[in-house]
This record gives structure tokens, C-alpha cells and sequence, in this order.
């Protein structure tokens, strides 16, 4: 089997109207070229624009590309919602990130500002610095720890409380909205105080008990 024949199959088993992300198709690729592998994989990109100048893959951005559906009109346009998420907040190895800021506080009610740009903290951003991906309309950040599946919700409450502070908050019912956060997402009170512990921070539980964190059950 040759490379072509090898990134057809790949594309094949994706699904239409999902992003393929250019790192995916490489990683796959490692399990077939052993030796010199960047010189190598430039011939698969040229397979990979030959998909795209026979429509049979669209490119939505640079390394990003997906199987159109048809609509009456033409091809779909891919979701950019489904990019950011699987960029920065979810894929195939499970949760890498969640949003936070602004967007997050207007979200679960307490405000109604309206981001232009939606903050997303995942373990994708490289470095201490926010990048601005401006393509996807997106500020990434890096989270203190690692995020997975059991950290993110309580992470993720934890912006909540340290940016009281920073955004503006329009809602009489802050209480209620923090504590049926918690109670939805079903966190517990011993976990909130482990995770602080791990992120070297006890100011989101100062904050929990200005709010009357001491009745949290």
C-alpha cells in the first residue's frame, strides 16, 4: 500500500462535518514511515491538495480541513464551534480545556456581557503567555495544572470565584447561580479544597466563603 492509498483509507474512516486536523493525520502516518519522516510527509501534503483540488476534502483553515456535506445551495461550511472544541477543549484522548472569562460568566448567567473573544484555558496553550488565535476568534491560556476529565469542573469553578473581581457581575443571585453550579457539575467540598491545594491557591476558597461557602454540604 502507498502513502496515497494510506491517507485515502484515513479519510475515509473520518466522519463528514468534522474538523481533520493536519497533527492527526501525521500522527497516523508515524505508524508507516520510520525514517526521515518531515522530508517524507511533504509528499503526503501534496496528496492532501489533491484531495482538496478534487473536492474531496475542503480546507476550513491552514491545517485544518474536513468532508463537506452537500446542501442545496453547495458544500457546508464547517462549524467553527466544532474546531475550537476539538483544538482546545476536547478530543479522541478526552478533556484538554474549558472556557472561562467573560464568555464562561455569561454562560452560566452572571452577566450578560458578550465577549468579542472567548477565553479558553487548555493544556494545547505552549507557554505562561495568552496566544490570541484570531482565526478562530479564541484567547487561550495555560491552566496551572494539567486538565482532565475529573480537575476541569472544579478548575473551571475556581475562574469563577478569582474573577469575581475582574468582570462585572448582574445578577442579584450570584449565590445561587455559584452553588447550583457546584451542585450541577455535582463537585465536593473535599476535592475543592484538594484541587486549591494542587494549584498552590487558597483564594478561590476565600472566596467560597464570602459567599457562604460554609454550608456548602
Amino acid at each position: 500500500m502507498n502513502y496515497n492509498d494510506i491517507l485515502i483509507e484515513y479519510i475515509d474512516q473520518c466522519p463528514y462535518d468534522e474538523p481533520i486536523f493536519i497533527e492527526d493525520i501525521k500522527n497516523h502516518f508515524k505508524n508507516y514511515i520510520q525514517d526521515n519522516f518531515d522530508n517524507v510527509f511533504k509528499n503526503i501534503y501534496v496528496y492532501i491538495n489533491r484531495l482538496v483540488k478534487d473536492n474531496k476534502l475542503n480546507q476550513f483553515l491552514k491545517g485544518i480541513y474536513y468532508k463537506p456535506l452537500k446542501g442545496t445551495f453547495g458544500n457546508k461550511p464547517l462549524n467553527i464551534n466544532k474546531v475550537v472544541d476539538k483544538k482546545y477543549i476536547h478530543d479522541n484522548n478526552g478533556q484538554k480545556g474549558y472556557f472561562s472569562g467573560a464568555y464562561l460568566f455569561n454562560k452560566i448567567g452572571l452577566t450578560t456581557q458578550i465577549p468579542k473573544e472567548v477565553l479558553i484555558v487548555t493544556n494545547e496553550c505552549p507557554n505562561t503567555n495568552d496566544y490570541n488565535n484570531r482565526n478562530l476568534g479564541v484567547i487561550i491560556r495555560k491552566p496551572k495544572i494539567e486538565i482532565n476529565e475529573d480537575n476541569y469542573k472544579y478548575l473551571q469553578l475556581f475562574d469563577i470565584l478569582i474573577n469575581r473581581d475582574n468582570i462585572e457581575i448582574e445578577t442579584e443571585y450570584e449565590k445561587e447561580i455559584i452553588y447550583k453550579f457546584i451542585k450541577d457539575n455535582k463537585l465536593e467540598f473535599e476535592k475543592i479544597f484538594e484541587y486549591a491545594n494542587k494549584i498552590n491557591s487558597l483564594k478561590p476558597i476565600k472566596k467560597l466563603y464570602e459567599l457562604g461557602g460554609k454550608n456548602i454540604e
